[in-house]
């Protein structure tokens, strides 16, 4: 898996009839097939086929599922463990009523409501004037554009003051079509160390429940190469983070299934780092998910700045379990479902 199709391919696709649907899920399987196990017989392919079908059928996992998951070398005793497509939908329902929540899916309402956790500025373009939006440029020599609606890294440009030859024709081009503009934040040394092109940040993911927040999961993200994101279904890495102490307990893993014990840039190790300040990470994602009330699952994007501060930069209310159970390839739906079963509904 080496290019922007293929990575794409194996993400949210946005399928336009069942002609699409079905091509595209073809194809997917295929790339999946070849990533995962490579060549076989024709005979080894149609048992590959049959598992997987059966695997869809009693478990309702997807395609993804049961390739990343290695579920093709594992016993059901092992693929029930895992949050596959079926339960994942089932999670999210039993946690936040619907996969999509506004608060969450809306930048301006999220950005508004968890304002104090962000520790960096931001406008909504379409209620600020020209004025303003300048100003803006003026004061933050590097900044990010974003979609206000969107998801998986999808409708994000990131741009330098001196990019912007004409500021009038660039708010004229965003103001009216729901865009915010936010500061680029400055990451902790420790971290840009290992991708400095990147914000690497930490997935955490919380359960609210009736009495407390349960720290389900952390995941660690890294850029890989010359791109501004660390999303992991855009070429990013990822590794698991012990909940405990914030130490990094995995090799790092990408969507194409290469394993890292270094990063392949810096060659900084990565298995048994440390993630700066990690007490106030637990503490930050405790308290913002109390905010809202129905949202009760959610998956929290979190940079570590260069002053030590803590910066909340989205939160994911359908947050995919791919990154929580891949780097170890241990199943995590027992443990969610033991929490969720203590919420009174």
């Amino acid at each position: 898996m080496t290019n922007n199709d293929d990575i794409k391919l194996t993400g949210y696709i946005e399928d336009e009839g069942i002609k699409s649907y079905i091509k595209n899920r073809l194809d997917k399987y295929k790339l999946l097939k070849r990533t995962f196990i490579g060549k076989t017989s024709g005979w080894e392919s149609f048992k590959i086929f049959v598992d997987f079908s059966l695997s869809v059928i009693i478990l309702g996992s997807g395609i993804n599922d049961y390739f990343q998951y290695n579920f093709y070398k594992k016993p059901y005793s092992e693929r029930k463990k895992f949050i596959v497509g079926r339960t994942w939908k089932e999670i999210i329902k039993d946690c936040n009523g619907s996969l999509n929540v506004d608060l969450f899916d809306d930048k301006i309402k999220f950005n508004t409501k968890f304002n104090k956790f962000l520790k960096r500025d931001w406008l909504d373009i379409d209620k600020s004037s020209y004025d303003e939006f300048s100003q803006f440029i003026s004061d933050h020599a590097h900044f990010f554009v974003k979609k206000n609606k969107g998801s998986g890294g999808n409708g994000i440009e990131k741009y330098e003051d001196t990019d912007i030859k004409d500021k009038r024709n660039f708010y004229e081009n965003l103001h009216g079509k729901s865009y915010i503009i936010e500061e680029s934040i400055i990451q902790n040394k420790e971290l840009s160390d290992f991708n400095p092109t990147s914000v690497n940040t930490i997935r955490v993911v919380t359960i609210k429940t009736n009495t407390d927040v349960k720290i389900m999961d952390a995941v660690l993200r890294m850029g890989n190469g010359n791109k501004s994101t660390d999303n992991f279904h855009k070429h990013g890495l990822a590794m698991k983070v012990d909940v405990s102490s914030g130490e990094v307990v995995s090799k790092a893993i990408d969507k194409s299934n290469n394993h890292y014990e270094y990063h392949p840039l810096s060659k900084k190790k990565l298995i048994g780092f440390k993630i700066p300040n990690w007490n106030k990470v637990i503490e930050t994602v405790k308290e913002a998910a109390k905010v809202s009330n129905q949202t009760r699952y959610v998956g929290w994007d979190i940079a570590i700045l260069d002053n030590g501060e803590v910066s909340i930069i989205e939160g994911n209310c359908s947050s995919d379990p791919d990154i929580t159970q891949m780097p170890l390839q241990i199943g995590r739906y027992e443990e969610y479902r033991k929490v969720i079963n203590t919420i009174d509904n």
